[in-house]
């Protein structure tokens, strides 16, 4: 009994043994492929490509060099810094996802324990010297030599320069302040033509999704493509951005059509007011003083001219017309009847806004007439400052009544006309600048 139990004791103990030699195998077998990539094969795989292999970055990157090397950018859009209308001139800060395929970069991961993606300074390896064209600053490369670029064993390059760009912008100021313009980011390989190097956008083309919204502008939309006709290697990215209008409409807008409003009222002061003539100016120096604010704001160029130009110096130009017409009327204001008389076409005048305002006139009655007061109709003027009227239709024929036409009476007259004709005029201006802006 004591022996039977031994033998199974033992024959347990071999199983346990023979079970830690095969894990102790395994674990000899497998373990070194868990923990594979190290600093030092990533040493190799640097030391191979650049000294073993000689790699030359002056060389472009393909084996039959007859063939141009496709570089894919994309723009991912940060922020719009500044848009200077009048400087013509846009910055917007992003960086470029920009990629190629280098067959010089190239090896095996099996013999580098399995390492397949390596890091290194841009200034070692080729790049397409890529720039913006249509900068406003000096000529200056992408990226800086700090900045890395990575590569796998395939040898596809991977490379993320960030710039702030400083571009030109042509503006077109016809619809100001509800405009919308379009900029272009011109980015070229200067050293290449696109039989060497093509440039093609990437999948993402210009990405928006880490912009940062402008209080000024809105980005309203996007395209990308390269330069029609062109053997350069170029790629344009555009921009549209449209203008928010509130800061204009509370600032200069509103003001302006309230000060045309103003320029009518003038001919609503009678011409017997000190202040008729006063106003008139202040009108006009208003509108001057924003011409020269809004004038600040534009671009200055004549290629084209705002709707909104137009109908300021529009304005002006009929507030100097009021100045000047406020002035004869005071002239004819302060003339006596007796010394200048009244030229009948203006009694005439006079008389069809009297009868449109009130039908009543001063009337000169003799010391004894009634005080009722009777509506007279006009029937004959005998003299060029009188009108005679028929007795029995209104008083006794004893009194000898005559309406009396003033050269105040003509200057009130020539308000009404004037008031009317302004207010049709600024109206038809006004309908034709919205047809124009809502276009």
């Amino acid at each position: 009994m004591y022996t039977n139990v031994s033998g199974r004791q033992c024959s347990s103990i071999w199983h346990l043994r023979d079970s830690v030699v095969l894990l102790s195998f395994i674990l000899i077998v497998y373990v070194p492929k868990i923990n594979t990539q190290t600093s030092d094969d990533a040493k190799s795989i640097l030391k191979k490509l650049f000294t073993t292999d000689a790699y030359n970055k002056a060389v472009r990157p393909t084996y039959d060099q007859s063939l141009a090397v496709n570089v894919s950018i994309s723009y991912s859009l940060t922020g719009i810094i500044e848009f200077d209308s009048q400087k013509e001139s846009l910055t917007t800060s992003g960086y470029l996802i920009i990629t190629w395929n280098d067959y010089y970069l190239q090896w095996d991961p099996a013999n580098y324990n399995g390492t397949s993606i390596v890091f290194i300074h841009q200034d070692k390896v080729w790049k397409p010297d890529i720039a913006l064209q249509n900068g406003i600053l000096e000529f200056k490369g992408l990226g800086s030599s700090d900045l890395l670029v990575t590569f796998t064993n395939d040898g596809f390059v991977s490379w993320w320069p960030y710039a702030i760009l400083q571009s030109t912008c042509t503006v077109d100021i016809t619809y100001f302040p509800f405009d919308t313009q379009s900029c272009n980011l011109i980015f070229t390989a200067w050293s290449y033509y696109n039989t060497e190097v093509l440039l093609t956008y990437g999948s993402n083309g210009l990405m928006l999704n880490q912009y940062e919204e402008n209080s000024a502008w809105i980005v309203a939309g996007s395209d990308v493509g390269p330069k029609k006709g062109s053997t350069d290697a170029t790629l344009i990215f555009t921009l549209k951005l449209k203008r928010k209008p509130l800061f204009y409409l509370l600032n200069i807008v509103l003001p302006v059509l309230m000060l045309s409003v103003m320029n009518v009222c003038v001919f609503v002061l009678p011409a017997k007011a000190g202040e008729k003539a006063s106003f008139s100016v202040t009108v006009f120096l208003s509108l001057f003083l924003l011409l020269t604010v809004v004038a600040a704001m534009l671009p200055q160029n004549s290629t084209n001219v705002s709707f909104f130009g137009i109908f300021m110096v529009i304005m002006i130009s009929y507030s100097t017309l009021t100045v000047t017409l406020t002035m004869f009327q005071l002239l004819l204001n302060s003339r006596d009847v007796n010394i200048n008389p009244i030229p009948s076409w203006l009694i005439t005048l006079t008389i069809l806004m009297s009868r449109r305002r009130s039908r009543t006139f001063s009337k000169v009655r003799p010391a004894a007439q009634s005080q009722n007061a009777h509506i007279i109709s006009i029937s004959e003027y005998t003299d060029e400052t009188t009108l005679q009227v028929k007795k029995s239709e209104v008083l006794p024929p004893s009194a000898d009544t005559k309406l009396k036409v003033t050269w105040n009476n003509v200057s009130n007259s020539l308000d009404i006309v004037l008031f009317l004709v302004s207010v049709i005029i600024i109206s038809l201006i006004l309908t034709l600048l919205m047809v124009n802006v809502a276009k």
